[in-house]
C-alpha cells in the first residue's frame, strides 16, 4: 500500500465511558461488596433539552459488581462526559485485569439517572498493601446544568475509599477536570508527581485541513512527506495478526530507552477488548515491518499510548517511525476526529512550549512529537490520598534517596506491566 493512500476501512466510533465523582460522606468499601449512602442534597434528575437539574436526593455507590446494565450506563456516561477517556471504560478494566488489577465503582445516580463515578483500578503490592489509581477521572456528566452536588458526593466517597483499605489513592482527574482536583485538596488529597498517566501532552487539532496540517510540520519533515515512498516507506493499518510484529517493535523500544514493556499477550487483549477504541500502524521499509504504533479512539480524539521501531540504523535514515505518525494524523483526520493526542511530554517539555521556547529545544522523544506541531495541553492538578501517616512518611522519605526512587520505579513498572523488568 502506498503511504499516500489512506486505509479504506475506518472503524466506527465506539461507545465509551467518561464520569466525575460526588460522594457526601465516606463510604464502606470493602473488596467484594456493595456500599450505599445519600446525601442531603437534592436530587430529582429532570431533563430539559440536554440541561440535567438534580431535585431529589444524590445517593452514591461503592461496589466491585456491575450488572450488564450498570455497564452500559456507565460506558454511556463515560462517553457523554467531559473529558472521557478509554482508561474509565470497563474494556479498559478488563485489561488491566491482565495484570493483576481489579475495578471497584463509585457511582453517583439522582432519581435513577447515573450522574457521575469514578471506576479505580486497585491491585495488592508486596508489603504496601492495596493500592489504587483513577485515570481520568472521576467523570461528571455534561448534561448537569450545576454539577457541585455530584463533585461533592464523588469527593467523598474518594476520600472514604482511602480510609477504607486503599492504602494508596492516586487521582489523575480528566480534561475539564479542575473543581473535581479542587474539591479533593479540600478533604486531605494532596498534590501529586507519581505521574499515573500523563498530565502534559501535545494535541494537533484536526480540523485544519491537510495544506494547514502540513504546514505544521518542522520543515524535515514537510519534506519527508514526498520522499517516503520512493525510499520504499509504506504504512497500513495493523489487525490482530500483527501483534506479535508491534510487540516485538515495542519491546526493543523498551530494552533500547530503559523501561518494562508491555507483553504480547496484554497487546492481544488491549486489541481485542477495545475493539474499534484500538487501532495500530505498521511501518515497512522494503516490505519489512520496522516501526509501529498503537492508539486509542475515543470521543473527538486519537491518542498515542504504544510505540515501538527497529533500531537499525536504515529504519532512522528513512525516518520510518515520523512515516507512521503522519500517516496516523491522517488516518485520524479522514475520521472526522477532532484530535490528536501525542500521549504524553515530560513537565519540562510543557513548561518550555507553554513558556514559548522553539519545539527544537526540547530533546529526545518529546522533540520528535513536537516536530509534527501541536500545542502544548496540561490536565487538572493530579492529587494522592495516602492515610497512614507511617505509610506516607515512608513514601515521602524513599522518593529523596536513589534505592528508594529505584523501588518506586520498579514498583511503577509492576503497575504498569504486572511484572518486573
Amino acid at each position: 500500500m502506498s503511504l499516500i493512500s489512506l486505509a479504506p476501512a475506518i472503524p466506527a466510533q465506539a461507545t465509551a465511558p467518561a464520569l466525575e465523582f460526588p460522594v457526601a460522606t465516606p463510604v464502606s468499601a470493602a473488596s467484594g461488596s456493595t456500599a450505599t449512602s445519600s446525601t442531603a442534597t437534592s436530587s430529582t434528575a429532570t431533563t430539559s433539552a440536554a440541561a440535567v437539574v438534580i431535585t431529589g436526593a444524590v445517593t452514591v455507590t461503592v461496589t466491585d459488581r456491575l450488572t450488564e446494565a450498570d455497564l452500559v450506563n456507565w460506558s454511556r456516561l463515560v462517553a457523554t462526559s467531559i473529558g472521557g477517556d478509554v482508561a474509565q471504560l470497563p474494556e479498559w478494566a478488563r485489561l488491566r485485569g491482565t495484570v493483576g488489577f481489579g475495578a471497584r465503582y463509585v457511582l453517583v445516580h439522582a432519581d435513577g439517572a447515573l450522574l457521575g463515578g469514578a471506576q479505580v483500578l486497585e491491585r495488592r503490592l508486596p508489603l504496601l498493601g492495596r493500592v489504587g489509581y483513577v485515570p481520568y477521572g472521576p467523570v461528571v456528566s455534561r448534561d448537569l446544568v450545576d454539577p457541585s452536588a455530584v463533585r461533592t458526593a464523588l469527593a467523598d466517597a474518594l476520600v472514604g475509599l482511602a480510609h477504607s483499605g486503599t492504602r494508596m489513592l492516586f487521582v489523575q482527574p480528566p480534561s475539564g477536570g479542575e473543581a473535581v482536583s479542587h474539591e479533593l485538596l479540600a478533604r486531605g488529597f494532596r498534590t501529586s508527581d507519581a505521574n499515573i498517566a500523563p498530565a502534559q501532552t501535545l494535541r494537533l487539532y484536526l480540523h485544519h485541513d491537510l495544506t494547514e496540517l502540513r504546514a505544521g510540520l518542522s520543515k524535515r519533515l514537510r519534506t519527508w512527506t514526498n520522499r517516503w515512498e520512493s525510499r520504499g516507506v509504506t504504512v497500513r493499518v495493523g489487525t490482530e495478526a500483527d501483534v506479535p510484529v508491534l510487540a516485538a517493535l515495542v519491546a526493543r523500544s523498551g530494552e533500547h530507552q530503559g523501561f518494562a514493556a508491555v507483553t504480547e499477550d496484554y497487546l492481544t487483549a488491549l486489541v481485542r477488548d477495545l475493539g474499534p477504541n484500538a487501532v495500530f500502524f505498521i511501518g515497512e521499509l522494503d516490505g519489512k515491518p520496522v516501526a509501529a504504533a498503537l492508539f486509542t479512539r475515543f470521543a473527538e480524539s486519537l491518542k498515542l499510548r504504544f510505540a515501538g521501531m527497529d533500531r537499525d540504523d536504515a529504519v532512522s535514515r528513512s525516518n520510518v517511525p515520523a512515516a507512521v505518525q503522519w500517516f496516523a494524523i491522517r488516518w485520524a483526520k479522514r475520521a472526522g476526529l477532532r484530535w490528536f493526542d501525542f500521549g504524553g511530554i515530560s513537565a519540562e517539555s510543557a513548561d518550555a512550549l507553554f513558556a514559548g521556547q522553539p519545539r527544537d529545544a526540547l530533546r529526545g522523544v518529546d522533540r520528535f512529537k513536537a516536530s509534527f506541531g501541536g500545542e502544548p495541553h496540561r490536565s487538572p492538578q493530579a492529587v494522592e490520598l495516602i492515610a497512614s501517616p507511617v505509610l506516607r512518611a515512608g513514601y515521602d522519605l524513599s522518593r529523596r534517596w536513589g534505592f528508594g526512587r529505584r523501588a518506586i520505579e520498579l514498583a511503577k513498572a509492576v503497575l504498569r506491566t504486572g511484572r518486573l523488568r
